[in-house]
């Protein structure tokens, strides 16, 4: 198939996403296929006359991955069993909110062909981007997501970039002697002033590491929390 045989609405839809250099990009007839580069999730983009049909495809599960459906009504956006169903002009934004969600977790050293190869791990926040979405916050403004490390030794959550210094100073263990690290994504929610892990359930000031509640209240030092029901309304 050459490009210019491809489907109109495929290509007007291409357009918008084929400069977000976070994903690889295959080409159908009838969908675009992104592989998001760090983590190899597949998004299947995929293409309805109206909402009622985008909802019959968004049954069809494909296995892994994200389906987005992209409708010709104006101003559509909403989730259908657990896919995107949008007008294209949300195909954009909706795809770098995912990215922005995709979060390196941790790593392995293994061996490959003679080789010693660092194995990356991902993973997909899915229902905080959901949350994120409902609630119209903004990556860096309203949260941020970072990875913090459950110290074997002590059970305290550690920020991951004082995981060396706590597991040296707190328990005589240097980190360099590790093949593997793997570490729990939380948002801090600088609306509401408090740490919550991905299932949204909020982590206590007591379950971190003295090094982590030094780097947490740097980070929150010039936040005003809302109440709940500002925060809802």
């Amino acid at each position: 198939m050459k490009y210019d045989e491809l489907n109109e609405r495929v290509k007007k839809a291409y357009v918008r996403v084929r400069n977000l250099d976070d994903y690889y990009w295959n080409l159908e007839d009838g969908r675009i296929i992104g592989i998001h580069k760090k983590s190899e999730l597949n998004v299947r983009i995929k293409f309805a006359a109206n909402r009622e049909e985008a909802e019959k495809i968004s049954k069809n599960k494909e296995g892994e991955g994200i389906d987005i459906i992209v409708v010709p009504e104006k101003n559509t956006f909403y989730l259908y069993n657990g896919a995107f169903i949008l007008s294209s002009k949300f195909l954009r934004s909706t795809l770098i909110d995912i990215n922005d969600h995709i979060i390196w977790h941790g790593f392995k050293v293994i061996e490959d062909k003679g080789k010693l190869i660092q194995e990356d791990f991902y993973e997909y926040l899915g229902g905080l981007l959901i949350n994120h979405l409902r609630n119209s916050m903004l990556n860096g403004q309203d949260y941020l997501l970072w990875q913090f490390y459950k110290c074997e030794e002590c059970g305290k959550y550690v920020d991951i970039d004082s995981v060396a210094r706590h597991m040296k100073r707190e328990h005589g263990i240097d980190v360099a002697n590790r093949s593997e690290e793997i570490y729990e994504v939380f948002e801090l929610n600088f609306v509401k002033g408090k740490i919550f892990n991905k299932f949204g359930k909020e982590v206590k000031e007591e379950q971190f590491s003295r090094e982590a509640k030094e780097f947490i209240k740097e980070m929150f030092k010039n936040v005003t929390p809302v109440s709940e029901e500002e925060f809802e309304e």
